[in-house]
């Protein structure tokens, strides 16, 4: 592996964001995988725990862990959907709220620490390279899905 490689700088990107990310958010009390269903609740509020697993790309398996321990800390609740009984619908507390805006303001706080002494213009060219390169790694069944919503 080398710093040519695009997998490998994607590597240590994720690495050191997240462990600036969680260094911030654990001293906030939170737990590994909290922040970023907080965050993803903050924008997307009352959703199901299949939403929640795609938006933050995680197991579903995971979520529902996540989910109880979050339901137990206050920090969100759940309710049937009035058009489908059979499905619950995750939302934020008031606790949860206060700790998912204090999560952005985290995380955009780290992006605006890595975009140091970088161009406004490099930025959006970056930001719309790195879209298209995750449109070239994004599933067709997804991207099918993705393109029939919008």
């Amino acid at each position: 592996m080398n710093h040519r490689d695009l997998h490998y700088l994607l590597l240590l990107w994720h690495q050191r964001t997240t462990k600036r990310i969680a260094a911030q958010t654990r001293k906030e009390g939170l737990m590994p995988g909290q922040p970023k269903i907080l965050e993803f609740l903050l924008e997307h509020d009352q959703c199901n725990q299949k939403e929640i697993a795609l938006g933050c790309a995680l197991d579903k398996s995971t979520v529902t862990s996540l989910l109880g321990r979050m339901a137990e800390e206050d920090l969100v609740v759940r309710v049937t959907s009035e058009g489908d009984r059979r499905l619950s619908l995750v939302g934020l507390t008031e606790k949860g709220r206060k700790y998912a805006v204090r999560v952005r303001d985290i995380c955009a706080a780290v992006d605006e620490y890595a975009w140091r002494d970088i161009a406004p213009e490099d930025r959006e060219t970056f930001l719309r390279v790195f879209r298209q390169l995750l449109d070239n790694l994004e599933e067709p069944s997804v991207r099918k899905e993705s393109a029939e919503t919008q």
